[in-house]
């Protein structure tokens, strides 16, 4: 139980760091060209673990991972967007809690009774939106949040809690593969996607909606960026590893909600090296939001 415990942290950890320095390198990089770097990186840490692995390989595992992949792609997208313009110590909690919140959509869709608790966290989830997003009292110490970086939270945490949805119709045995095949067809779409955008001014134009006007002169130069999405990458694919031992090694429940606390990593750096200040009320839409993560964890498990 330890040893799960353990690794579960050290993924939250790392899945916390990874999503900090993806969007800060997507500050400078932009945003597709930062996720294409993650995706390769997290891709090939991926296809070494399904080779040292046991998964199996099935037509399920590929649908399911291919739609998930789909899912993820704009997901992650809109994540790194969001993370670029801002406040990562706001968009990483409210990504987090819609993302716990889609399955548990889903579920109700298909009928499913909801628990008190499950109840509960919705509650919580719809007053931490409302808290973070507080703009009353503005002072120098506030942060502030758009509707852009609204929009896009929303967006990619509904997107990355369909892949979720999507992944949890692969076989049990199937390991890491449809994993592997998720990250696959992102960089199956990325790749077009960069093509296109450096030969026709419209696509260029399209994609550069998703990027940030931050000052540049603040932010790391382009080679560290790329070293920046090179070790978000990384640590991604590692974080992915983690969880599978963790769930090997520990209890459903308190893994899911252990690796669901991987945004106080995020708001930590965020905080130390942006130096960004929240106003209370959003310090108090983030607990809740915090909270309402870990029970829609506990409502899966």
């Amino acid at each position: 139980m330890i040893l799960g415990v353990s690794l579960a942290l050290l993924s939250a950890i790392a899945f916390g760091v990874s999503d900090f320095l993806g969007g800060f390198a997507a500050m400078r990089l932009r945003v597709v060209p930062t996720t294409a770097i993650i995706y390769l990186l997290s891709t090939f840490i991926l296809a070494i673990m399904v080779a040292l692995g046991d998964g199996a390989w099935s037509s399920a595992s590929v649908l399911s991972g291919s739609a998930a992949g789909v899912f993820a792609i704009v997901g992650f997208l809109m994540f790194y967007a969001a993370l670029a313009v801002g406040p990562m110590s706001l968009v990483s909690p409210l990504i987090a809690v819609l993302e716990s919140a889609v399955p548990i959509a889903v579920a109700i869709a298909r009928g499913e009774r909801l628990t008190f608790w499950s109840w509960v966290a919705v509650c919580l989830a719809v007053a931490s939106g409302i808290l973070i997003s507080a703009q009353r009292g503005a002072g120098p110490a506030r942060v502030r949040v758009r509707l852009r970086t609204v929009v896009l939270s929303v967006v990619a945490g509904i997107s990355l809690g369909l892949s979720i949805v999507s992944l949890d119709f692969a076989p049990s045995e199937s390991g890491l593969t449809s994993g592997l095949v998720e990250s696959a067809v992102g960089l199956i779409v990325l790749a077009p996607l960069l093509a296109l955008s450096s030969g026709s001014v419209r696509v260029r134009y399209v994609l550069s909606l998703l990027d940030t006007d931050a000052d540049q002169s603040r932010l790391p130069s382009p080679g560290r960026s790329r070293a920046l999405g090179v070790t978000a990458g990384v640590l991604l694919g590692a974080a992915n590893a983690l969880l599978l031992l963790a769930l090997r090694s520990g209890s459903l429940a308190v893994v899911s909600v252990l690796v669901n606390l991987y945004p106080l990593a995020t708001i930590v750096l965020s905080r130390a090296a942006l130096k960004e200040r929240m106003a209370p009320v959003q310090t108090l839409g983030v607990m809740l939001a915090m909270a309402a993560t870990v029970l829609l964890a506990l409502a899966q498990a």
